[in-house]
């Protein structure tokens, strides 16, 4: 953890709150724009500030078109610091000394001080000021704006994602947002391979900087597949299956225990890897006749000619709804046993795989060729791949 010490000049400043053992304290402060300190983290923020966001394009038109009208307009700034100094100087200004920590990049469990509300005001102001600005793009007279500040001071670490958590909700932050600011996705991390991270956002615009990060799936998505192989949650035994990971992914988040999937976590290396081969097989068997029948799986509801690409990275040249794929990954629960597969994957693919397709396009086809959404709901579409392996090939 490293320590951080700043000093800026206030046009006001005044605690407005603490705590009765004078620990915890409130303060509101007015400052000009050009007081307002750079380089603060924003590790307590639920969501990553985006310039490209409505309310940021707002800001950024005020701080150029009215900036005298910008602490009108403004919700301001709050801050949590670890302690704070206010001295009335000459002309009425106040010093302000605030001392803050931020965390090192290997300590996971401190989210550290920082912005912890008013993400995009803070980027926004610090953009107009001292940003890389396109052509044509100036803000002549944003020094002559104003922005409120509030600084919460000496609040202990546990609380600052509850204090972050409640006062991101006059929005919609997303649970898995709220999830991750509350440190419960750090294990899924832990073992989600670091080449494949940058496809992943763990909260809103996280990668938002970065033109290499293709951040088209959600931590979200994760959940969801860990979800599929999770034998305990959806015990085949009971006749349970984890439709739910297709019709309500967002109540598995909801619901997230990581001691319910403790042993299918160190699996999800291999679970990306069975999704990779259920793609490749979907290609190789796109209108090929089966026992029931040519499919072109590009013209099935849901599906399309168009390239996907999955978590991995992995491109393809379809893209194929999850009802015909989630079923596939499923069935392969079965063959995890005490957190391990009861084979090699490749031998275990190599067996069931091609025949759990076809299988699945059997099953759609016997169906009437239903709908994506029909086909997903429907328990039978999840059972019989199930039982494809458990009663026909394996005991357990």
């Amino acid at each position: 953890m490293t320590i951080k010490q700043i000093q800026f000049v206030a046009r006001s400043a005044c605690r407005v709150f603490q705590d009765e053992d004078r620990g915890r304290q409130i303060w509101s402060l007015t400052l000009p724009v050009a007081e307002l300190p750079q380089g603060l983290p924003y590790g307590p923020n639920a969501r990553n500030a985006d310039l490209g966001a409505k309310p940021a394009k707002a800001m950024l038109e005020t701080l150029k078109t009215e900036p005298e009208n910008f602490i009108y307009y403004n919700n301001g700034i709050m801050l949590v610091v670890d302690a704070l100094a206010a001295k009335r100087v000459d002309g009425g200004d106040f010093l302000i000394r605030l001392k803050y920590f931020e965390p090192d990049f290997e300590e996971e469990d401190f989210l550290g001080h920082g912005v912890l509300n008013g993400g995009h005001t803070y980027k926004a102001v610090i953009h107009a000021l001292h940003g890389e600005h396109k052509r044509g793009e100036a803000y002549p007279n944003a020094e002559n704006a104003c922005v409120q500040v509030v600084i919460a001071v000496g609040i202990e670490e546990e609380q600052v994602a509850s204090i972050s958590r409640a006062r991101n909700l006059s929005k919609a932050v997303p649970d898995y947002a709220l999830k991750n600011l509350e440190g419960e996705w750090q294990v899924i991390e832990q073992y989600l391979p670091a080449k494949y991270r940058k496809n992943v956002i763990f909260k809103p615009d996280e990668f938002q900087d970065d033109s290499d990060a293709l951040s088209a799936y959600t931590v979200v998505d994760l959940v969801q597949r860990l979800a599929l192989f999770n034998n305990r949650i959806f015990d085949f035994r009971k006749d349970k299956h984890p439709i739910t990971a297709y019709t309500g992914k967002g109540t598995l988040v909801r619901k997230w225990n990581s001691s319910e999937y403790e042993e299918i976590l160190p699996l999800l290396p291999d679970i990306l890897w069975f999704e990779e081969k259920v793609m490749e097989a979907h290609e190789q068997l796109n209108g090929q006749s089966s026992s029931g029948g040519k499919v072109v799986i590009s013209k099935v509801s849901g599906c399309s000619n168009k390239p996907s690409q999955l978590i991995t990275g992995r491109q393809y040249d379809l893209t194929v709804a999850p009802p015909f794929i989630m079923p596939v990954l499923a069935a392969f629960r079965i063959v995890i046993k005490d957190g391990k597969w009861i084979r090699h994957k490749e031998e275990l693919w190599e067996k069931y795989g091609l025949m759990l397709v076809d299988r699945l396009w059997e099953s759609y086809k016997a169906e009437g060729r239903s709908s994506a959404a029909i086909f997903g709901r429907s328990k039978s579409t999840w059972s019989t791949l199930t039982n494809a392996i458990a009663m026909q090939f394996i005991k357990i």
